[in-house]
């Protein structure tokens, strides 16, 4: 009895606050936090305050491809195959950037590790992954890579490990860390590939995955790693079809996202992409599950549900290169949606998140944490 009084007590608590919470149209207008009495000695209990160190690990969405469109009157321009780093929803950091390392910034002024500016993409798919591609003084510690499919983020904690112990201002051993993860759209478009299939299956991303996890427990001391569920890609072809937006060439209907995803060149074969989506994001819940049990004072996993339905986006909500990447709009909503839900326990995260044009940040308060559970 006693054990049903506390865990409602718990419960009421929670809704207490937030039923006082608050939520802005721009982080800068949420109040700032009162400093801490004492710095947090345990993962449990970090404030964005706390968060000295972001970083993050992916493909061409948190490398910013293609975010800001066609630059110019054309798209034949070099500048098309730039990666827009410093808007990236999970890595950027350019000066007025909607971006979670921004929000983060709000109450860590000092904050380290967000990626800036733009630069010719580099491409990293599968065995195709070229060295020296990185441009430490843009890339930082976003060490996502265009075309990367689950197997290359080894390559990049490669890239991001020794980074973070270069990185000035760093205090490697001591200052509290967040990596967002988020990998698999490109693994959902090789996934018909007959040679590349069974290295795409979801028990196979989910063995890359747990190892990049693992390998991040014993190799960075005061950590979260921000588990992001991944997108389901087909979706964006339901809001592209027949879009004059997404027609980049003159004198023709051509869009580029008809040939830019392999396996959804045949309509035939989306439902099996929706299959595989499904498949990663189950190895992301139980890879989440087995780490919380492995939890200590300086490790800790947060699973954040990537349940965006890309096809209630604004067809602006991508970008008019492909019509695949999200655009610069695209970024800040997923930033906005996924810092919302980085203070709520998975079972009250949303289950659906859909369009929101006025959608609102969501103001922490002192007795916020990051939620683990």
């Amino acid at each position: 009895m006693r054990l049903v009084s506390l865990t409602l007590s718990t419960i009421a608590i929670f809704i207490a606050s937030r039923a006082q919470a608050l939520t802005a149209s721009s982080i800068n207008d949420c109040p700032a936090l009162s400093p801490r009495s004492s710095s947090p000695t345990s993962v449990s209990d970090l404030r964005p305050d706390d968060i000295k160190v972001v970083a993050a690990l992916g493909d061409s969405i948190m490398a910013g491809f293609a975010a800001e469109g066609i630059q110019g009157t054309s798209i034949i321009n070099i500048e098309s195959l730039d990666e827009h780093r410093g808007i990236s929803y999970g890595g950027g950091g350019d000066a007025g950037a909607i971006t979670v390392p921004n929000m983060i910034k709000r109450y860590s002024p000092n904050v380290k590790g967000a990626s800036v500016g733009k630069h010719l993409v580099e491409i990293c798919y599968g065995p195709i992954c070229p060295p020296f591609q990185y441009r430490p003084l843009s890339d930082v510690l976003n060490a996502a890579q265009s075309a990367a499919m689950a197997p290359n983020i080894d390559g990049q904690l490669d890239y991001l490990i020794t980074a973070m112990k270069l990185t000035p201002g760093v205090n490697f051993k001591n200052d509290w860390k967040l990596i967002n993860v988020q990998i698999g759209s490109n693994d959902q478009c090789a996934s018909c590939i007959n040679t590349v299939a069974p290295l795409l299956t979801p028990e196979t991303y989910g063995q890359h995955v747990t190892n990049a996890v693992e390998r991040i427990r014993k190799n960075i001391p005061r950590v979260i790693v921000n588990l992001i569920g991944t997108f389901n890609v087909t979706e964006v072809y339901s809001v592209t079809a027949d879009q004059e937006y997404c027609k980049p060439f003159q004198h023709t209907d051509f869009i580029i996202n008809q040939v830019e995803c392999p396996c959804a060149i045949d309509k035939n074969y989306r439902p099996k992409m929706d299959e595989v989506s499904v498949g990663y994001t189950r190895q992301l819940e139980a890879i989440a599950k087995k780490f919380k049990a492995l939890q200590t004072d300086s490790f800790g996993v947060i699973y954040s549900p990537a349940n965006i339905k890309v096809d209630t986006f604004p067809v602006q909500g991508l970008s008019n290169i492909d019509c695949f990447h999200p655009s610069t709009l695209g970024h800040q909503y997923v930033a906005k949606s996924l810092w919302n839900t980085l203070f709520v326990p998975l079972a009250n995260k949303p289950k659906i998140m859909t369009w929101n044009s006025t959608l609102e940040v969501y103001c922490p308060i002192e007795s916020d944490r990051f939620q683990l559970d």
